[in-house]
């Protein structure tokens, strides 16, 4: 049919081009290296204008810490002015240059908008249904945490500030997500899906062998593991065309809004305290990231930029919390191209090799923190390209070979992109990233089960002093191991934190994902939890299946194994004592001789209060709607 052969056609021009390039440049390599920066910026209708109508406007924003004034490309979201949220946003359909045939989803409510837009507004749901979602809003997120009492008498907990509208429902996000829906509803990746169970359980049983391999309540868990992927890897795949860049956040629990749902896209040891986005790009091109904080006196407990390499995602540098400059009213931008920033602020050299740039927004309170809000642009580079469209720069050996040749660059760009991507194609290139989870998946359960300087084995509740991972964060220390606990059993974990500023202690299952931890304490951090010493550096947490009743309960949401990673982030750089973690196993009858004489202990009426808490500041990440 005609669209195949438009499809055939340019793949074998994009084919020729590559081939002829590659001669041609190994003949002209010593003259054109490639490394000298971007290539002026290309004429093309595809690309990113910053001149054009409606997009930012430069203007002058105080800088902090250097109390210098510059420059920057600001971009804010407005934010509705209601005394309730009794009418909830309605998103609205949109044109778009975008390369998808699916519908487009609408602006969020305060979200810039600079795209055309020539369809009626459509509502996302019935005016009473979006009543009922307000009034349970207000149930949620103002009754519950007004209720909270203190698991101490002598200290409370203040009630949530509550986001009117998240930024994270930004219009890319939830076409994202919708597109998501469809990719990983593809007969490519659900036969994919058939290798990824074989591929877990074969992993598992190798990784665990010193505990039988996985038990039931992770077998029946592997279905959600493989699930959550395979929806990971559908957002991986729209990030590949790095010439056009957008904000994706993933790594993401289900949830549901603005008239769609999103299902889990958990992998790997995710952080129920972090807010992950990422952005594909590439060294052949220069972007601007420009962001905002909404509250400066509640930043995140950490924020950091991290720009990644190749299939792995092994860090290649990362602009920190630390090193962000912000303006007194919030924003930032953050400059990114080939060249070595030299002393200028906020700038994130890309190699060769560079595929995407993460963020990850770390909030340890959850009632008042807010992630930042987040957009990027392409200002410099060739123009967008099927060589582009089809992830070429992200293909290892090829990808970074492109980058530096200004010759291969300009061959492969010749090739225009397709006007639309088959779901099938799609959905072929997501089966294709879910297949290296196999090896992926295998190496991180090896995180937690594995030596790292013997290979061997280790036993269950066993855990060592952090270390670095540049596969996770370069800027943190982690400290992993697997657990295997009876009901009657816990882990008494101690913690002392020396210079980190934050950790956590999340509970995951054998597939390395977290469940539901906005309902169920899973996961406690060093601002949610009490400290043994009135210097909050030590801490003594309880991991366990059933409640004891303690204040600082980490649950295992129903496991009897499953692992752990607790991180250490924010870490001063003076200090010269690193964070420790010790372990022991117990019998709950056993439990109060082994704890702290400062251990707090809390009454269900007091449990409930601290779930309800949880509860009303993960809402907060979805606000207006609270999630099941």
């Amino acid at each position: 049919m005609p669209g195949g052969a438009v499809f055939i056609g340019r793949v074998g021009a994009l084919a020729v081009a590559l081939g002829v390039g590659a001669t041609v440049a190994s003949g002209v390599a010593s003259a054109d290296t490639g490394d000298q920066g971007s290539s002026p910026r290309t004429s093309s209708s595809s690309d990113a204008d910053a001149s054009a109508p409606g997009r930012e406007a430069k203007t002058p924003a105080p800088t902090r810490k250097t109390g210098v004034r510059t420059t920057r490309t600001v971009r804010t979201q407005a934010t509705p002015q209601r005394s309730e949220l009794e009418e909830a946003p309605k998103p609205a359909v949109r044109a778009s240059s975008e390369l998808e045939a699916e519908p487009k989803a609408a602006p969020a409510p305060g979200a810039s908008d600079t795209r055309s837009s020539d369809r009626p507004v459509e509502p996302a749901a019935h005016p009473a249904a979006l009543a009922v979602l307000a009034a349970a809003r207000r149930e949620v997120g103002h009754e519950a945490q007004n209720a909270l009492t203190s698991v101490a008498d002598t200290q409370t907990t203040s009630a949530a500030a509550v986001a009117p509208v998240s930024p994270l429902g930004t219009p890319d996000q939830l076409r994202a997500e919708k597109l998501a829906n469809r990719i990983a509803n593809s007969l490519p990746v659900k036969l994919m899906k058939l290798v990824l169970r074989s591929g877990f359980t074969w992993a598992a049983e190798r990784q665990f062998d010193r505990v039988d391999g996985p038990d039931q309540e992770n077998i029946d868990r592997l279905s959600a593991a493989v699930d959550a992927y395979a929806m990971a890897s559908a957002f991986q795949q729209q990030l590949l065309n790095s010439n056009k860049p957008t904000v994706v956040m993933q790594v993401a629990p289900p949830h549901a809004w603005y008239g769609q749902s999103a299902g889990a896209s958990r992998i790997l040891y995710d952080n129920p305290d972090t807010i992950y986005r990422f952005m594909g790009v590439n060294g052949a091109s220069s972007y601007v990231i420009t962001g905002r904080f909404a509250d400066l006196a509640n930043l995140p407990a950490d924020t950091s930029f991290s720009v990644l390499t190749g299939l792995t995602g092994n860090t290649a540098a990362v602009l920190t919390k630390d090193q962000l400059v912000i303006g007194d009213d919030g924003t930032f931008t953050i400059t990114l191209d080939r060249t070595p920033a030299n002393g200028r602020p906020n700038h994130l050299q890309l190699t060769a090799d560079t595929t995407i740039v993460a963020t990850r927004n770390t909030l340890s309170d959850w009632a008042n923190q807010q992630p930042m809000s987040l957009e990027i642009t392409r200002t410099g580079g060739p123009p967008n390209s099927l060589f582009s469209q089809l992830g070429g720069f992200a293909i290892p050996g090829i990808g970074p070979a492109v980058v530096r040749s200004k010759l291969l660059t300009t061959l492969v760009s010749l090739v225009p992109p397709l006007p639309f991507v088959p779901p099938v194609l799609r959905g072929a290139v997501t089966a294709v990233i879910m297949a290296l989870g196999v090896q992926r998946e295998a190496t991180y359960m090896a995180v937690a089960t594995t030596d790292p300087t013997t290979g061997e084995r280790i036993e269950p509740n066993v855990l060592k002093n952090p270390a670095r991972n540049a596969e996770f964060l370069a800027t943190q220390l982690q400290s992993a191991g697997y657990f295997q606990l009876a009901d009657d059993q816990a882990l008494v974990i101690t913690i002392d934190r020396a210079g980190a500023g934050y950790f956590v202690v999340p509970v995951t299952d054998d597939w390395t994902i977290t469940k539901d931890y906005w309902n169920e304490q899973t996961s406690l951090n060093n601002a949610q939890a009490v400290a043994d010493d009135a210097g909050n550096t030590t801490y003594t947490l309880v991991v366990s299946p059933t409640d004891p009743g303690v204040a600082n309960w980490v649950s295992t949401g129903g496991l009897n194994q499953g692992t752990l990673s607790i991180r250490f982030q924010d870490i001063d750089p003076d200090v010269t004592q690193l964070p420790t973690v010790s372990a022991r196993v117990v019998s709950l009858s056993e439990l109060a001789s082994v704890l702290p004489p400062t251990t707090q202990y809390v009454t269900q009426e007091q449990r409930a209060a601290q779930i309800a808490s949880r509860k009303a500041g993960f809402d907060n990440r979805f606000a207006p709607y609270p999630q099941q």
